[in-house]
């Protein structure tokens, strides 16, 4: 296997936003008023393609203390029936502003947990959700295997929910203890052989490198579990360590975490073992079994990227609901309110809970597509955008990318090479023009 040499690593070890969307959040600038955005949707939305669908489920019974995301801390189950009702109000309201039901193309939960939520009440969630859903609909989850029960598979097997992600992030006694996430080998192997008994048809291993008291060694026996239990899918995270922003992170020790130089080791170790076992490389940080839709997907050149992360499928519109969820017309970005509170005040009012947005102009979806085409194809073509603003520039860093052997620029083609894979989104802040002009200084995870 190919190492990624020391000084590359030094070199361009950096902050830098991780596209899943352009201009990435931070950036956002002229929130669409509630008008302005419905046009958006019913201007962006195509009835062959209807929408995809993102739910966000804030709950969980423990905290873990890597996490960045969204999420409220508790064990009282008595707040599922009044948020199930809210998420449904804010569907309603989507339906009721855009004058008829869009037809759904996907659904995904995130968390938080889902899986927090009862079977009955994800049950009744899902059916209302996607009373009109397309043919080819397609349904995933992200699931907490200490809370998914027998009865949560089979609510979505039956809802054609056949898509399944495992948070598993590592597997190693004291690093799951560094983190606060206790989950046994034995109880995932469990749960994953129950949901192929069940039906499910896509099983995906979240894992992240970087993590306090990982090492090599411990990354090797992580992989040799996932290898035995065999998921379809495995995204393998950087752990993005940002305790001035996230609070919870501060009870990680810093003279726990790997170095630069250690985390890259770690990430080529456990894509070495992978590798062998016969996955292969899909976007930047996805693995994929050669029969899985992902790499079908690859393959095709149909991968592309969103909010969630690499996906198959892609509608014109995706629409976020629950407090912090993100949507997306093709023409403007809205992310909701992060709060609880203000979400449900908002949605008790009958209108949507949007905090903060960005419309786009010409230049944005412009760069949009050449970062999509460099995240998911490794390739672009810039035959067509040399008028660029500040194009000498670009030029000249991406000649400097193909110094370091990270990439070939020929012929107005850009390909990422085997070993610049792991500094695709390096690559891509080349042409982030908002980066170039920030003012402040933007808090991004490590690019390494």
């Amino acid at each position: 296997m190919m190492r990624t040499p020391e000084h590359l690593i030094q070199k361009y070890n950096t902050q830098g936003p991780r596209y899943t969307s352009y201009p990435p959040l931070p950036f956002w600038r002229a929130t669409p008023v509630e008008a302005e955005w419905f046009k958006h949707v019913i201007k962006g939305y195509d009835h062959d393609l209807g929408v995809d669908l993102y739910v966000h489920v804030p709950y969980c019974e423990s905290l873990c203390y890597y996490c960045g995301c969204n999420r409220i801390i508790t064990k009282n189950h008595d707040v599922e029936s009044e948020y199930v009702e809210m998420i449904l109000k804010e569907w309603a309201i989507y339906k009721q502003n855009l004058g008829f039901v869009p037809v759904v193309g996907s659904l995904h939960f995130g968390g938080g947990t889902p899986t927090f939520l009862s079977p009955e009440h994800l049950d009744r969630l899902i059916m209302n959700l996607t009373s009109e859903r397309s043919e080819p609909f397609i349904g995933s989850i992200e699931v907490d295997p200490r809370t998914c029960k027998k009865e949560h598979i089979q609510v979505l097997v039956k809802n054609r929910m056949k898509r399944v992600s495992l948070g598993i992030q590592d597997f190693d006694p004291a690093v799951q203890q560094a983190i606060h996430r206790d989950q046994s080998p034995e109880m995932v192997r469990d749960l994953v052989k129950l949901m192929r008994q069940e039906g499910i048809e896509s099983i995906n291993f979240d894992l992240i490198y970087g993590l306090p008291k990982q090492t090599v060694d411990t990354i090797k026996s992580t992989i040799a579990l996932v290898n035995d239990m065999r998921p379809d899918l495995i995204a393998f995270y950087s752990y993005a360590h940002l305790p001035e922003r996230i609070k919870n992170q501060r009870l990680i020790k810093n003279q726990d975490l790997p170095g630069p130089t250690l985390k890259r080791e770690l990430y080529e170790s456990g894509r070495e073992l992978l590798t062998k076992e016969g996955y292969r490389d899909v976007g930047m940080d996805h693995f994929a079994r050669p029969a899985s839709y992902l790499y079908q997907a690859m393959e095709s050149k149909n991968l592309h990227r969103n909010f969630m992360g690499y996906v198959d499928k892609k509608s014109q519109v995706l629409i976020g609901l629950g407090p912090s969820s993100i949507s997306d017309s093709s023409y403007s970005f809205i992310q909701n309110s992060k709060e609880l509170k203000d979400y449900q005040a908002s949605i008790c009012s009958g209108r949507l809970a949007i905090e903060k947005g960005h419309s786009h102009n010409q230049l944005d979806l412009i760069v949009q597509n050449i970062i999509q085409d460099l995240m998911c194809q490794h390739e672009v073509s810039l035959a067509h955008v040399k008028d660029l603003p500040l194009w000498d520039q670009i030029e000249k860093e991406l000649r400097s990318f193909e110094e370091d052997g990270l990439l070939v620029f020929q012929d107005s083609l850009v390909q990422i090479q085997e070993i610049g894979k792991g500094f695709t989104r390096n690559i891509a802040m080349v042409f982030d023009f908002y980066l170039r002009d920030q003012q402040n200084n933007k808090m991004f995870s490590q690019t390494i």
